[in-house]
């Protein structure tokens, strides 16, 4: 599919605009967007300002590999938005960086607010009957989406008052029982550590404050979204499901 993509924007049919950038990309545009209609597949529209704000853009500009950039967008604005609220940030499963790059982007730099990473660095841990689809097969494999820490630490040196906590969740979740959270991320993937997240950081969660999975809505996912559904079934709030696969639930 690349090398076809590739093909068609060499042709005539963009070349002929190659004096006029602006006509050019709106060429290759209407191009892709007909080769993603045949195929079934979307793009983002061209006229959707988040592709071009300016804090989403610096960020991106770091290339650091990770979840697609309309996700990101949504944690880069919650994050701009908890700038007046109280409490910290923490996500649990970071991965190289790319998520918390965009959130400590959009809470403004420099600022008062830490982020606290949680991540094994050593991939998922063994997935349980909780995390099996609908066919009784599990899709992650103990180990999987591994990534060092070196690289997570190289990726986000740049920013202040970023506190990187290895090991397995949620072993080292007492180390911040005594502090408070505007903006928790959980990225975790698998059932357990999605509920061992939540149970810990919902009383911790100050009013205003917002908690987003990045699992709820992937089939390849299902406890992460069981486990959302199970905690929240009693609580006051309500889980919103978003078109990027997120969830969000504001408190």
């Amino acid at each position: 599919m690349n090398k076809l993509i590739s093909r068609i924007l060499r042709t005539k049919y963009i070349q002929q605009y190659s004096s006029s950038p602006a006509l050019r990309r709106v060429a290759k545009y209407r191009i892709l967007k007909r080769i993603a209609r045949k195929n079934d597949f979307q793009i983002y529209k061209k006229n959707l300002i988040w592709t071009q704000d300016g804090d989403f853009l610096e960020a991106k500009a770091r290339g650091i590999t990770g979840i697609p950039d309309d996700r990101c967008f949504v944690l880069l604005e919650i994050a701009r938005r908890m700038r007046s609220v109280t409490g910290d940030i923490a996500e649990c499963g970071t991965r190289f960086g790319r998520s918390a790059s965009f959130m400590l982007t959009g809470c403004g730099q420099p600022t008062d607010k830490s982020l606290f990473l949680f991540d094994s660095f050593e991939g998922l841990s063994e997935p349980t009957s909780a995390d099996a689809k609908d066919d009784g097969e599990t899709y992650w494999r103990k180990g999987d989406i591994l990534a060092p820490v070196d690289i997570v630490q190289e990726n986000l040196k740049d920013y202040g008052n970023v506190h990187v906590m290895k090991g397995w969740i949620p072993d080292r979740f007492a180390e911040v029982a005594d502090r408070s959270f505007s903006l928790v991320h959980i990225d975790v993937d698998l059932y357990q550590p999605t509920m061992d997240s939540l149970e810990f950081f919902y009383p911790r969660m100050t009013k205003g404050g917002f908690v987003v999975c990045d699992d709820y809505g992937s089939e390849n996912c299902p406890g992460a979204k069981r486990a959302f559904d199970e905690f929240f079934q009693d609580k006051p709030q309500t889980v919103l499901h978003l078109p990027t696969g997120q969830c969000i639930v504001a408190i």
